[in-house]
């Protein structure tokens, strides 16, 4: 069998890189695109240190012709591509809106919205030439919910949904497969460093006792092998006791809807 290719934006750190890892883990070839090289190397090593294929790629995901060029990389060096992650991701600027400069709230935007974008786009004519492939956009509860000084993040992840459903309508009948996924609360750097700002309510929750970022990696990676029609175009919420109960049963799951096997 032909082992799938993934490529993971933002796979440097946080959920991303525990993500390319976990797929690199389940036999897929991965890319690790981020900004910084040296942090696409680190976890590039630590795949192949553990028997894993993996490509680390500098890309600035803001950039739509650095992301083209990195999907086209991926597919040069393993000959297919499966999966598409986008997991880049940006909170700042953190303020009250009439605070927040312009340029960081574009970039905001760019980084959350427009970056996922980019990556669709290069990567769909891929799927739509073999009726098959898996694209998760992460989000987040901000996209639902507002609150005070995250106004940039709450509203990027609110157009990042909205991409995932017009993306899903667009594909709808092929193989194709489009999730938005919101991993909860998680126990990375980016969590850390906003939740230093007592700005709104979240501030006052405890991020030591947030999920690791590996454990809603493991849903990520779920969702790619298996590709279930059924949440196609939704939001998957980690947390979600029913969506927990599908990870677990896993003798149990429908093989019939996956695209890879």
């Amino acid at each position: 069998m032909t082992s799938p290719v993934g490529i993971v934006f933002g796979g440097s750190k946080g959920i991303g890189a525990a993500t390319a890892k976990a797929l690199a883990a389940c036999g897929t070839k991965v890319a690790i695109v981020a900004r910084h090289q040296s942090a696409c190397d680190e976890v590039a090593q630590d795949i192949a240190a553990k028997g894993g294929t993996a490509l680390p790629l500098a890309c600035n995901v803001a950039a739509g012709d650095q992301v083209k060029a990195a999907i086209k990389a991926a597919v040069d060096k393993f000959g297919r591509l499966d999966f598409v992650v986008n997991s880049a991701g940006v909170m700042d600027p953190i303020g009250l809106i009439e605070n927040c400069p312009p340029d960081a709230w574009a970039h905001c935007l760019e980084v959350n919205i427009t970056g996922s974008y980019h990556a669709c786009r290069a990567a769909l004519p891929i799927f739509r030439a073999q009726d098959c492939g898996v694209i998760v956009n992460l989000s987040s509860g901000a996209a639902f919910h507002a609150l005070e000084g995250w106004g940039a993040y709450c509203v990027a992840k609110a157009g990042l949904v909205m991409l995932t459903r017009v993306l899903a309508a667009e594909v709808a009948g092929s193989g194709i497969r489009v999730y938005g996924f919101q991993p909860g609360m998680v126990n990375t750097g980016l969590t850390r460093d906003a939740l230093r700002h007592k700005i709104n309510r979240v501030a006052d929750l405890d991020y030591a006792a947030f999920d690791p970022p590996e454990a809603p990696a493991a849903a990520i990676v779920w969702l790619c092998l298996h590709c279930p029609n059924d949440l196609s175009g939704g939001e998957v919420l980690f947390t979600d006791p029913a969506f927990q109960a599908r990870l677990d049963n896993k003798s149990k799951r429908n093989r019939s809807s996956e695209c890879v096997t």
